[in-house]
């Protein structure tokens, strides 16, 4: 028996970023998907106990490249300059002391995927895409959904 289970939707926030392969992942960081004012609007994008983590679904063709890299910026400003930016960290402890790592995701071959992150207190959300290689016949799409509760 097949069973279909509806949950409370996800809000698209932005509009997606499209790289078409004819043009190709640059190499160098590159501002993909900016969301400002993320809690603008009280009742349903950003209130308190609402949305507290985003979804990311990525689309890449690796073509001629070796990786692309992904990294995910927020701000406590509604509208914030380039040096009111914060790269999303990872904590690791492997020798009983906490370090705080820089993250990104680093994708090597063709993939289809979603990925989960907490927004927190962010008030503007940026995401950034990177390639290392000879960026033929590569592409990527991104788009960024908030769970609505």
């Amino acid at each position: 028996m097949h069973t279909i289970v509806s949950f409370p939707e996800s809000t698209e926030v932005a509009t997606p970023y499209v790289v078409a392969a004819a043009t190709g992942i640059a190499n160098t960081e590159t501002d993909a998907i900016t969301i400002l004012n993320l809690d603008a609007d009280q009742t349903t994008v950003a209130s308190i106990g609402s949305n507290t983590q985003a979804t990311m679904y990525i689309k890449f063709t690796k073509g001629s490249l070796t990786s692309t890299t992904i990294r995910i910026y927020g701000s406590y400003l509604r509208i914030p300059t380039s040096a009111d930016w914060y790269q999303e960290v990872v904590e690791t402890d492997s020798t009983g002391v906490a370090t705080l790592d820089p993250f990104s995701i680093v994708i090597s071959s063709t993939a289809q995927i979603a990925y989960h992150f907490p927004i927190g207190a962010y008030k503007a959300l940026k995401i950034t895409v990177a390639s290392t290689g000879t960026i033929t016949n590569s592409a990527i799409t991104l788009n960024v959904g908030l769970r609505t509760n």
